[in-house]
């Protein structure tokens, strides 16, 4: 099989052409062409990444965030893009089109581990609106994410009963606004700014901010697993780097 096979098979699900405009996805770095008989997966392409797929055998690197996002103007010693190129790894990209994915990708990842179901898209945006079964406490749900997600720490503000739940995962902050308006109970993103927390407080909408990396890590294995079950005969595999060692005190 070939990178490109990988790439057509993802795109029945998460479609570039969907992606933000301001997003880079797809085959970033190496060949299209490449022939894969192992693929890791990884949320980000570090160099620590790059090495680990290098010794690995891996002839392809699978992550979420774009290993080239903003224009390089320059390619050096070390980077993740010139041990990429060094090595002859590709590196296939799935983020904003990942993220939007009505049918598999990080909220709707982030829903069904989460309990929230009969979510879908609000049209034009980055959330995902959805319900839990049973309305619970802001707190108890965010026992329930730190838990599911392996946070190891979160920060959330309380409600008393919170059952309409809002979604978008990584850097999705502003999406408060989109849950606002449809009248959730509580809002769930990867990291928010201050003045967010209160303007949710003031609309008397519960918030819980996960962590980016907790957001978004939770599609890799389920990622992996489809992709081990479409193509049999290739080694998929999931980074066993931690690539931001997070400390708590």
């Amino acid at each position: 099989m070939k990178a490109i096979d990988i790439l057509n098979y993802t795109e029945t699900f998460a479609p570039i052409a969907t992606a933000a405009d301001f997003d880079n996805c797809g085959i970033l770095v190496g060949d299209e062409e490449q022939q894969v008989t192992k693929a890791l997966l990884a949320l980000d392409i570090t160099p620590e990444v790059v090495e680990e797929a290098h010794t690995k055998g891996a002839e392809l690197i699978i992550s979420h965030h774009p290993v080239i996002f903003r224009p390089l103007k320059r390619v050096m010693t070390g980077t993740a893009v010139y041990q990429l190129i060094k090595y002859g790894i590709t590196a296939l990209c799935l983020h904003t089109n990942l993220d939007l994915s009505p049918v598999f990708g990080v909220n709707t990842e982030l829903a069904r581990v989460l309990g929230i179901r009969d979510g879908h898209f609000a049209e034009g945006t980055f959330a995902y609106i959805g319900q839990l079964e049973q309305p619970t406490t802001a707190e108890e749900f965010a026992r329930r994410v730190n838990r599911e997600l392996d946070c190891r720490g979160l920060r959330y503000t309380d409600k008393e009963q919170v059952q309409k739940i809002c979604v978008s995962g990584g850097a999705g902050a502003e999406e408060v606004f989109t849950a606002i308006e449809n009248g959730c109970d509580l809002f769930l993103t990867g990291e928010m700014k201050h003045h967010l927390f209160v303007e949710a407080q003031n609309h008397g909408i519960a918030v819980i901010e996960a962590g980016h990396f907790s957001s978004e890590d939770v599609v890799m294995k389920p990622l992996m697993k489809l992709l081990q079950a479409q193509f049999p005969q290739i080694s998929f595999e999931m980074t066993e780097c931690e690539v931001v060692k997070y400390k708590k005190l």
